[in-house]
């Protein structure tokens, strides 16, 4: 009896241990959990108190309204919380010294005034910014330049493309990607018979980069809905249209808009962005008759409220 109550104070105590063993285990890997979402979370959060310094806006006004700069490169300086401006670039800097200036391994903004000609040989220029966040930069710091970047680009008045990178092939520049884009007869022909005949309900144009041509993709019939033309908008790619839209006033009298849209999704190629921005005014002067403009990223900045909202 005695040589029992040994065993059995032994095979006790050593459930115990392996009960103490295991509950710790679990208490340390849920305080690594823990602590490794703590450090998301605030990582995260890092970016709610940013200040701009005052040179960054200063400098950004001096590129829109007297181009004294090429472009402006941006860093957030993450101890003292604040973004600053890192390097100017002279006006009769390149594309190319602009992309040298980025960091390999590191995340930045910047801003690059685009000039290029257009087809009627005129002279255009373009504010781009940029956000850098290339694959080799650390976590922390892609987090903390995604969760800043609007709040940022509200600080620069007179932004009109945003691209973003991760690669340098993500953001090459032909200059002279829009100054030869042609109109294929057929985009003007279609948009006659829409706006006078209303042969169709809508129209979706491409531009064939390799032929630098925009032409008709898609025709939709007169029964077709505002859905089927959403629908026939890719995910992924940049796309022009027109929209013929009907509805009906406070005071019960039909009446239609012509929609011109600009389609270019944050999925879209960064080559295809800054084609389809730099050529879209050249193109809607082709077409005669559009009433209303819109520019959309994702489909609820398209949906059918924002169209009755901008045609009434």
């Amino acid at each position: 009896m005695e040589l029992f109550s040994v065993q059995f104070h032994i095979y006790a105590l050593q459930l115990y241990q392996v009960h103490h063993f295991l509950h710790t285990k679990v208490e340390f890997l849920v305080a690594m959990d823990f602590g490794f979402f703590s450090a998301r979370m605030h990582a995260a959060n890092a970016a709610s108190g940013m200040a701009v310094h005052d040179d960054c806006k200063l400098k950004f006004l001096e590129l829109k309204a007297k181009r004294t700069y090429r472009f402006i490169v941006y860093k957030i300086e993450e101890k003292q919380k604040q973004v600053i401006v890192e390097k100017l670039g002279e006006p009769a800097q390149s594309y190319e010294d602009f992309t040298a200036s980025l960091p390999a391994d590191e995340c930045r903004y910047a801003v690059y005034d685009f000039d290029f000609v257009t087809a009627e040989n005129v002279q255009k220029s373009r504010i781009f910014f940029i956000a850098w966040s290339p694959d080799t930069s650390r976590v922390r710091s892609k987090m903390i330049y995604a969760s800043s970047k609007d709040r940022f680009k509200r600080e620069l008045d007179g932004i009109q493309v945003e691209l973003q990178a991760t690669d340098p092939t993500e953001m090459g520049l032909d200059a002279n990607a829009a100054s030869g884009m042609a109109v294929h007869d057929d985009c003007k022909l279609k948009f006659l018979e829409l706006k006078a005949k209303r042969t169709y309900r809508f129209i979706v144009y491409k531009i064939e980069e390799k032929q630098k041509q925009v032409i008709v993709e898609k025709l939709g019939e007169p029964a077709q809905s505002y859905e089927d033309f959403t629908a026939s908008l890719p995910a992924d790619e940049c796309r022009y249209a027109v929209y013929d839209f009907d509805f009906v006033t406070a005071e019960n009298v039909q009446k239609s808009r012509i929609f011109f849209i600009a389609w270019c999704p944050d999925t879209s190629r960064v080559r295809s962005k800054m084609i389809y921005a730099s050529s879209k005014d050249r193109f809607k002067r082709e077409l005669d008759g559009i009433q209303i403009e819109l520019q959309a990223t994702d489909p609820t900045e398209m949906d059918l409220d924002v169209i009755r909202s901008r045609a009434s």
